[in-house]
């Protein structure tokens, strides 16, 4: 039997303020190469990564609500602060994130020239009408 929405949670899990961190960090990086993957999907004509991306940002976006909540639930935690530990687990994944969008800037760029280059020579070797 498969939970509906607003249903009874099918996981009830606990994280300590790391795992917490390491959680939230992993939503920014996903949802941040989503929106890299859309923006190269554009770039070069690939329209079913960008449905793609829009398919899955508000399952993740959910998600991530349902992390808040449970945190703001949470007696151990002040609503509106991230624990130091959290801070430094998310800070650590972020970090990471950071450095993937600077190893992959130039591959983007470069498929988008690649792209934009193809397009102007088909229009440039188009028969005039």
């Amino acid at each position: 039997m498969t939970n509906q929405p607003g249903g009874p949670p099918h996981a009830v899990i606990a994280l300590d303020q790391s795992q917490t961190g390491t959680l939230l960090g992993v939503f920014a990086w996903v949802l941040g190469g989503l929106e890299i993957m859309a923006d190269r999907a554009e770039a070069i004509g690939e329209p079913d990564l960008v449905e793609m991306k829009n398919s899955l940002t508000p399952r993740l976006e959910s998600l991530l609500k349902t992390v808040t909540a449970a945190r703001k639930r949470s007696p151990l935690t002040p609503v509106g602060q991230m624990e130091p530990a959290a801070e430094a687990a998310y800070g650590a994944v972020r970090q990471a994130f950071e450095a993937w969008v600077e190893l992959t800037a130039f591959d983007t760029a470069q498929a988008a020239i690649e792209k934009r280059s193809e397009d102007a020579k088909t229009e440039t070797d188009a028969p005039n009408n």
